[in-house]
């Protein structure tokens, strides 16, 4: 059996979590399995671990070495006239998608599992099936951030009542996704995210302050804002305390905002280049905290949980179903923010209290492995094959 993953998700992202999914899921898979990933070359860390070559190699080894205007406009005129993209001659050529219609066309695979919902491959996948993961279901139900014909939403009403089935990476989105686009429960499978079982040796800490931990994103329905409201008694009760954000650098407005809060000098930006280092990140702090209001999965938790980190999780979407009892849980929404409540609560927490929460946390994690992922999926490819 021969599973052929395109290129959606490694052009989105550079790293995160649904092209680590796809990496960690093709790295994993039964050795029974080929598979072919149709990306020529990457700027996604994950691709590139496995061998995928760095973006603009293409480019550096077209006719001549040495950078020119002209090299530039021939190496667009050449790759978009060859796989007939004759009005996007002046673009930069997508060479990736040109890739995966190329390998659709030939058709050497068994089943093509997309990795994002773009329904370009509908045109060439002939009869053959395909499998299609749902992560979240996040522009359906905030309407209030997302317009009714955003792309995805678009692109997600096209593609996945086509799929010969359908994996979630929940029960939450699977109860989400079947209730808002009507699909029924026998098409679509659960398959949770793993964790990486790699093992983790600290390095020395290298803050000299006790912090709480937040990570990746915090637009919207992240709920940064109310959580960055919330810390200001917090910090100003312990004097000593900061907040650690990763992701994107601060925008203006955050600034701003935390400059009105009298809070600049709390939060502070760190940039992570690697697994290592948001591993100690998390292990050295003194909570990981995540108010999101939605999530597909929270791989973070699980990120948390390998580095010793104590966790603390807004009670809503998926969080209760993934975490079970391995966490400490606030409320973060409209009606209702006691999260500073329940941080003053864990803050004094004994030793001995702390330890089995870090125990419960160990134990909880032992659910989730790529592994156990990848095998269920190989499991679901070969129903359709």
């Amino acid at each position: 059996m021969k599973i052929l993953y395109d290129y959606q998700a490694f052009d989105m992202q550079t790293h995160g979590g649904v092209s680590r999914y796809f990496s960690e899921l093709i790295s994993h898979l039964p050795q029974n399995i080929k598979t072919d990933i149709s990306v020529i070359e990457t700027n996604n860390i994950y691709l590139k671990a496995l061998g995928k070559e760095p973006a603009g190699t293409l480019y550096k080894n077209f006719l001549w070495h040495k950078d020119s205007p002209i090299k530039h406009f021939m190496y667009k005129l050449y790759y978009n006239a060859k796989n007939g993209a004759f009005s996007k001659l002046d673009h930069t050529p997508a060479i990736n998608r040109f890739e995966s219609i190329k390998l659709l066309k030939e058709g050497d695979f068994d089943l093509l599992h997309p990795t994002f919902f773009d329904p370009y491959f509908l045109r060439f996948i002939g009869n053959k099936p395909f499998v299609i993961t749902v992560h979240d279901m996040i522009p359906e139900l905030f309407p209030q951030y997302y317009a009714c014909d955003d792309i995805q939403i678009i692109h997600k009403n096209i593609t996945i009542p086509q799929a010969a089935h359908i994996i979630t990476v929940s029960q939450q989105t699977k109860l989400d996704l079947c209730r808002v686009m009507n699909i029924k429960e026998e098409q679509v499978s659960v398959v949770y995210h793993g964790a990486n079982e790699s093992q983790y040796i600290p390095n020395e800490n290298d803050k000299d302050f006790e912090y709480i931990l937040y990570v990746g994103e915090r637009h919207l329905y992240k709920n940064f804002n109310d959580f960055a409201k919330s810390c200001i008694p917090i910090l100003k009760r312990h004097k000593e305390l900061m907040v650690i954000c990763t992701g994107k650098p601060f925008t203006d407005s955050e600034r701003k905002m935390l400059k009105e809060y009298g809070m600049e000098n709390r939060f502070k930006h760190r940039f992570v280049e690697n697994d290592q280092e948001m591993l100690d990140l998390y292990h050295y702090a003194l909570a990981f905290v995540f108010p999101s209001s939605y999530e597909g999965f929270g791989l973070p938790i699980l990120e948390a949980y390998k580095a010793g980190c104590p966790v603390l999780l807004n009670h809503a979407s998926c969080f209760p179903e993934i975490a079970g009892d391995a966490a400490i849980f606030f409320n973060m929404n409209e009606k209702e923010n006691n999260f500073e409540e329940q941080f003053e609560t864990f803050y004094y927490l004994n030793g001995s209290e702390r330890n089995e929460l870090i125990k419960k946390q160990k134990e909880r994690l032992k659910r989730y492995s790529w592994d156990k992922s990848a095998k269920k999926s190989a499991e679901i490819y070969q129903r359709f094959v």
